[in-house]
């Protein structure tokens, strides 16, 4: 009993311990869960205060948010406003001090509005999207600036008309005027002139200057227009974010470029901010392109560089380095536009060469486009005068010459005439005026033009109380001057012109002829001293031979035409004097002065040396120079014989297509004593000018030396055949004359013909193995050939075994060349029995084959020299 109450005992503790573990972990368990019921009530009470304190915080964002929105209702207009007059006292400093101004108050505006974005950006939600509410993107005022100024350009560019006649209200819009461009380093015709921008160094890298180069009324000024025109159409140059078009005879040397652009370009009452659209340009300068049009009008005459403003700072990369430049010029100041000063390598040069044969009779046909018979015979009245066609290439000259076509079918020939009688007939057709009062009135034009012509600062605009009312009433109704608004300097005002540039130089050149001589030399001192006023002093001796002499006379006595002489004749290298620009000038104006007596004796003697030499010349000073030479020998005696002085004649980088050709090879067989003619570089090859030039070349029996070196060359059938006809000729340079190429059999053996000749060049004729098949054989039968040159016909090399071994029949043979040809060691096999010098300079193919070419020089017995540099 015992026992079992021990065991009892024992049990009922074991129990009821465990009751105690129970009840413990359940009150654990019920702490637990209160204090989670506690926290989440603790959670759920600062929710709901932060639900409330959101709502008011929300209430005050969309306050705040309405307010913002109503400041931004300001628009651009009043925001520039108010810019401008924060940034006023800037417009009072120099343009260094402009610039750093301008650069500091620019980024206090960005921080400025950085600063309030911030402080909107701190009061604003995330919507559910993730989004920031109310937010707006903030706009760079600079580009706020250039895209207010692209917009305003552009429609002034799409609107671009062209007056297509002076004598009505006839109009033509700009995308439908052309003019045709080529480069002037390679002559080739260019595409379009969107070409220009894509010329590069020998590095990869873009030019950015380019000089658009071409004689008055060529169609420069036109194809500026169209460039802005295209961009402003998205057709062209959309690489540019801006295109300004200024014109340079509103511009001095000083100007400040966002100064003009805003004269020139922008209306009076724009709300575009200067100093903005000046930071976007200058941090900009790759996006902006800059076409200056007529550099020869510049104001300013003299120039000092250290007086530039932003524009010509601009133009020789002092500043906007990478800001695209085109400037167009007149010829006569082209020399004044490359220099250190101004345009320096790298740039591209391109000449506006106007209208060419075809483009002449598509505008007289749309001239005509109602009289095609009209149309039918001024063509053929152009085409028939070699001066007349030449002339047609200007669109200017062509636009008088259709005018006057339509008076009585007749046309003058001088430049002179037609401007005389084209403004006469635009009096006739307009005014009642009597011959008396068109005189005075055009007297009263040539003053004025002259003085601002003359001036410390050349002159194109004027005011219209420059002018008698009369005078300005007639002119205006005549169409000779145009009425313009203008803006200067925020300020609107009229400025009268006339209607081109050469307008101003035809009633300046009339108004001198009125004036005494004391006058006249004075004037023309003044004119020759400045430089560039060719066609001023042309027009002074348009058909008035009192004026042609005294202007002969001036241009020989002034320092500019001795230093021209002295350079002529020690053959020094000036840019300048090389192409002999007042030689060309005294040469134009003789023959606008159509007299028939001889000019000066002192000019006779300058022009006619022992040794001319023509660099450069247009077909315009060409023309002049053939009626000259005829001219002089007209009065030819045995007493004043200047013809035969001349032994010699070089002529470089001149066009001597069509008729031009034919006079001049007549003329030049006028010079009895002429026994070489050197043509570097010049056309021959429109309208067979070469064969135009062998036919007349042959009269001249003396002729001793021909060069023609890189004339392109197309018809060496007519010239092989006419030299034939020269019976002292000893020395022919055919170099560069690549058509020669593959076309050697039917003109080869006209050389056989040429018994005197000692010695003959064909060096990179690109000449192939087939042509030496025919030439070879055909200069065995030279029995005083010791010269022969065929370096860089690099097409012989291979074909040797066909042709070399008629070498050996060359007995008299002293230096034979074929540098540079390709030649391999089985080629000297024909050589091997040659007794001359030998020069195998640059043939790479020799190269590696040293043990069989000692082979055949072994056998070269009577070799006197061998040249194997650079093998």
């Amino acid at each position: 009993m015992a026992a079992f109450n021990t065991t009892t005992d024992a049990t009922t503790t074991t129990v009821v311990g465990e009751s105690c573990d129970c009840d413990l972990i359940a009150w654990k368990k019920v702490g637990i869960v209160g204090g989670i019921i506690l926290t989440f009530v603790a959670v759920l009470t600062l929710v709901l205060v932060t639900c409330r304190s959101y709502r008011k915080r929300k209430r005050r964002i969309k306050k705040k948010l309405q307010e913002r929105e109503r400041r931004r209702r300001v628009d651009d207009h009043e925001m520039s406003s108010l810019t401008a007059e924060e940034l006023e006292r800037s417009r009072r400093v120099d343009d260094h001090e402009m610039s750093s101004l301008t650069a500091e108050v620019y980024s206090e505006v960005r921080r400025r509005r950085h600063q309030e974005e911030g402080q909107e950006m701190s009061s604003r939600t995330m919507g559910d999207d993730g989004r920031v509410q109310g937010a707006h993107q903030t706009r760079d005022p600079a580009q706020v600036a250039a895209e207010s100024c692209r917009e305003a350009i552009r429609t002034h560019y799409r609107d671009s008309y062209v007056q297509l006649t002076p004598l009505e209200d006839d109009t033509k819009h700009i995308k439908d005027i052309y003019t045709e461009l080529t480069l002037e380093e390679s002559g080739q015709k260019l595409e379009s002139y969107k070409d220009i921008f894509l010329q590069t160094t020998e590095y990869g890298d873009l030019i950015k200057r380019v000089i658009l180069n071409g004689e008055p009324g060529r169609g420069k000024s036109t194809l500026i227009d169209k460039m802005a025109h295209d961009w402003a159409c998205g057709e062209a140059l959309q690489q540019f974010e801006l295109v300004f078009v200024l014109r340079m005879s509103a511009v001095k040397q000083n100007t400040d470029l966002i100064d003009s652009i805003f004269d020139q370009l922008l209306d009076e009452d724009t709300g575009i901010d200067k100093n903005l659209l000046s930071y976007f340009i200058s941090h900009n300068p790759y996006k902006v392109l800059l076409l200056l049009d007529g550099f020869d009008e510049l104001k300013t005459r003299a120039l000092n560089e250290d007086l530039f403003g932003s524009i010509l700072k601009t133009m020789n990369c002092k500043k906007n380095r990478e800001c695209f430049v085109v400037v167009t010029t007149r010829p006569s100041h082209y020399h004044k536009l490359v220099t250190r000063s101004l345009i320096k390598e790298p740039f591209t040069k391109v000449m506006v060469q106007g209208f060419d044969k075809e483009d002449i009779k598509m505008y007289v046909k749309r001239f005509y486009s109602d009289e095609q018979d009209k149309a039918e015979g001024l063509i053929l009245r152009i085409e028939s005068s070699n001066n007349l066609s030449d002339l047609a290439e200007s669109p200017v000259l062509l636009l008088l010459m259709c005018i006057l076509w339509k008076k009585d079918s007749t046309l003058p020939e001088t430049v002179f005439r037609i401007y005389d009688e084209a403004l006469e007939y635009m009096f006739e057709r307009k005014t009642d005026m009597s011959p008396d009062e068109i005189l005075k009135v055009t007297n009263e034009l040539g003053k004025i033009a002259l003085r601002g012509l003359l001036g410390p600062e050349q002159q194109l605009a004027f005011l219209e109380e420059e002018f008698e009312p009369e005078v300005l009433e007639s002119a205006l109704k005549a169409g000779i001057l145009t009425r313009k608004k203008v803006l200067h300097g925020r300020k609107s005002r009229t400025s009268i012109r006339l209607l081109h540039k050469t307008f101003q130089e035809f009633c300046a050149g009339k108004y001198l002829q009125r004036l005494s001589e004391t006058e006249l030399k004075k004037n023309l001192k003044q004119l020759i001293e400045s430089g560039g006023n060719d066609y001023v002093v042309r027009f002074c001796a348009g058909d008035n031979t009192a004026c042609t002499s005294i202007i002969l006379q001036t241009l020989v006595a002034s320092n500019q035409f001795k230093e021209e002489q002295q350079c002529l004749r020690t053959q020094e290298k000036d840019v300048i004097h090389e192409r002999a620009p007042l030689m060309q000038l005294g040469l134009n104006c003789y023959f606008e002065g159509q007299s028939k007596d001889l000019p000066p004796v002192e000019f006779i003697e300058s022009v006619l040396t022992d040794n001319v030499n023509i660099a450069e010349w247009d077909r315009d000073s060409l023309n002049s120079f053939t009626n000259f030479l005829q001219n002089v020998h007209t009065h030819t005696d045995e007493q004043t014989d200047y013809l035969g002085k001349v032994q010699s004649v070089e002529m470089s980088d001149c066009d001597l297509g069509g008729r031009c050709m034919s006079d001049l090879a007549e003329s030049l067989s006028l010079m009895a004593n002429l026994s070489s003619v050197t043509l570097l570089r010049c056309t021959l090859h429109k309208d067979d000018s070469s064969a135009r030039l062998a036919n007349h070349i042959k009269k001249r029996k003396n002729l001793q030396k021909l060069f023609l070196l890189y004339c392109r060359l197309r018809n060496m059938i007519h010239i092989a055949h006419e030299l034939c006809d020269l019976p002292n000729l000893v020395e022919l340079n055919l170099t560069g004359s690549i058509a020669l190429g593959g076309s050697a059999a039917p003109w080869a053996d006209q050389f056989k013909k040429m018994m005197k000749l000692r010695k003959l060049d064909f060096s990179y004729c690109l000449l192939t193995g087939k042509d030496m098949t025919h030439i070879a054989p055909a200069l065995c039968n030279l029995p005083n050939l010791v010269e022969l040159n065929l370096r860089g016909n690099v097409a012989l090399g291979g074909l040797a075994a066909s042709w070399a071994d008629h070498f050996k029949e060359m007995m008299k043979l002293q230096k034979l060349d074929f540098s540079d040809c390709s030649l391999t060691d089985k080629e000297l096999h024909g050589l091997s029995n040659s007794g001359c010098k030998v020069i195998l300079e640059g043939n790479e193919a020799l190269c590696g084959s040293a043990a069989s070419s000692v082979h055949h020089f072994e056998k070269m017995r009577k070799l006197q020299k061998l040249n194997l540099s650079h093998c």
